[in-house]
C-alpha cells in the first residue's frame, strides 16, 4: 500500500502492525536504451510488488541517490544528478526517523543504485542508535537475482557474468519486462572501453570513458528474461523478509 494514496487517519491506522518500506534509486545515465530513472523504477516495483505479499506501506520513493564512480558508469553524462554523502545519509535518516517517531519499528530500505549501499547503511546505523527498538533490513534487487538462472541465462546467451552489469543484459531485461514503455529497444547495443581499472582515479582517463555510457552487453536483453527473473526476485525478497523481520 503506498503511503501518498492513503489519508493521515489511515495511515496512523496501519503504521503500527505494518512494514515500512523505503525505495531508493538514482538519476543516472544507462546508456542510449535506458531512462535516467531506471534504478528508482525498478525498487519502486519490488516495494509495490512486496505490499501484496505482506502488510506494507510503501513510503514515496526516493529518486536520487549517491554518485557512482564514473569508470563504473562509463563516464559522466547529461542528466546525471546525485546527493551528497551527507545529504543522502540526512534525508533517509529524517524519513526513517519521522516513521518511528509515527509508530513504525520494522523497516525496509530496498535500493536499486549499488552506490547508494555504503550511505544506506551509514543512516540505518546511525539511526538505530536512536532507536534501538527498530529493526531494518537494507537490500538491492540483485541480493534476490536466483544464481542458477543468472548463470543460465549467461550459457543460452553468451553474455559471462562479468558483462552483464550496470545498464546491460540484466538490467535492462528487468526494465524491458516492469516498464517496457521507457525502453528505447531499438537503441540497445554493446559497448566497451579500452581499459578498466579496479581502482578509482579521478578525473577519469578518457580510455575509461564510453560514448553511450554502457560499458558491458545490452544487445541480447530481452522482456522474457525479464519475466523469468522478476518473479524468483519477488519471491526470494519476500521469503527474506518475513524470516528476518517477522514480528
Amino acid at each position: 500500500m503506498r503511503v501518498h494514496s492513503l489519508t493521515w487517519p489511515e495511515y496512523a491506522e496501519r503504521i503500527h502492525d505494518h512494514l515500512v518500506v523505503l525505495p531508493i534509486g538514482a538519476i543516472e545515465a544507462h546508456g542510449p536504451h535506458l531512462p535516467l530513472g531506471t534504478d528508482t523504477i525498478l525498487a519502486g516495483h519490488l516495494a509495490d510488488q512486496l505490499a501484496t505479499r505482506v502488510p506494507a506501506l510503501v513510503l514515496p520513493p526516493l529518486a536520487y541517490g549517491f554518485k557512482t564512480d564514473p569508470l563504473r558508469a562509463g563516464g559522466e553524462f547529461p542528466g546525471m544528478t546525485n546527493l551528497r554523502a551527507t545529504t543522502m545519509t540526512g534525508v533517509v535518516q529524517d524519513i526513517l526517523t519521522a516513521s518511528y517517531r509515527h509508530g513504525a519499528r520494522c523497516f525496509l530500505i530496498l535500493h536499486g543504485h549499488i552506490a547508494n549501499t555504503a550511505a544506506v547503511f551509514d543512516a540505518a546505523d546511525t539511526f538505530l542508535t536512536q532507536a534501538p527498538d527498530a529493526r531494518i533490513m537494507a537490500a538491492a534487487w540483485w541480493d534476490f537475482a536466483p544464481e542458477d538462472t543468472r548463470n543460465e541465462i549467461a550459457a543460452e546467451t553468451g553474455v559471462p557474468r562479468t558483462e552483464d552489469h550496470h545498464a546491460a543484459l540484466v538490467e535492462t531485461s528487468l526494465t524491458m519486462h516492469v516498464a517496457p514503455e521507457d525502453v528505447r529497444a531499438h537503441l540497445l547495443a554493446d559497448d566497451d572501453v579500452p581499459r578498466r581499472p579496479s581502482y578509482l582515479i579521478l578525473p577519469a582517463p578518457e580510455d575509461t570513458k564510453t560514448k553511450t555510457g554502457v560499458i558491458y552487453r545490452a544487445s541480447k536483453a530481452t522482456p522474457e528474461i525479464g519475466a523469468r527473473l522478476m518473479p524468483a526476485i519477488i519471491d526470494n525478497l519476500t521469503e527474506a523478509v518475513k524470516t528476518e523481520l517477522a514480528s
